[in-house]
């Protein structure tokens, strides 16, 4: 499917007045996005593939769990094709060398707060697009391993995504793309709207949390 533009009349909320410019960097406090990471955390994009003549980017990725659950297959691989590419920008993160430690018996959200005020003290960066795409590929283990992503639209266009993660499960970047229109297709040539992509990750992670429960 193509996701931009009208396809997210139907939801209002989730798009900015007509005209304005969506962008990761500038979006308005009244903007809300749609999470991904139900069905993309813990994917691993190994191939980006951009061709600036086309404008269009295409994100090879693996998601080895949603995979083996809905039997998709064992080379089977999903693939986010961006057209009219207008931005793509990527900052890393440098870790505050002073180390995080988390007392034990402290509830979720105690333990978070530490975690998020370890994370405000490290140092954004800027870096090279042409460089971290060069770097990401299949061969190595050299991957983009996706922690959390979020997508959103204005009605006539254009798409706004943000997806977070580790390059080589080492360093943390954060990727910032705005295009004209999305479509999700797997490599066997099927194609997913945007509500059955997400709902392959909703299905299995309530699977996993059933498991869970029935484990405890």
């Amino acid at each position: 499917m193509r996701i931009g533009g009208s396809d997210f009349k139907d939801n209002p909320d989730n798009f900015l007045e007509e005209g304005s410019i969506v962008d990761w960097m500038n979006l308005p406090s009244t903007i809300r996005a749609v999470s991904l990471w139900e069905s993309l955390h813990d994917a691993e994009v190994h191939s980006i593939r951009s061709d600036l003549l086309e404008r269009t980017m295409d994100l090879l990725c693996e998601i080895e769990h949603l995979r083996q659950f809905h039997s998709l297959g064992a080379e089977f691989e999903f693939i986010f094709h961006l057209d009219g590419l207008q931005s793509a920008r990527v900052v890393r993160y440098a870790i505050w060398p002073g180390g995080c430690s988390i007392p034990r018996g402290l509830s979720a959200s105690e333990q978070r707060k530490i975690v998020d005020e370890y994370q405000s003290k490290w140092r954004e960066e800027s870096a090279s697009w042409t460089e971290f795409e060069s770097s990401i590929k299949r061969e190595g283990e050299q991957v983009f391993d996706i922690s959390d992503a979020a997508i959103t639209a204005s009605p006539e266009g254009p798409v706004a995504l943000k997806v977070c993660g580790h390059v080589n499960h080492a360093t943390y970047h954060e990727v910032y793309l705005r295009f004209d229109a999305l479509t999700i297709r797997g490599s066997d040539g099927r194609r997913f709207e945007l509500e059955e992509f997400l709902r392959l990750g909703e299905s299995y992670w309530l699977a996993f949390s059933t498991r869970d429960r029935s484990a405890s």
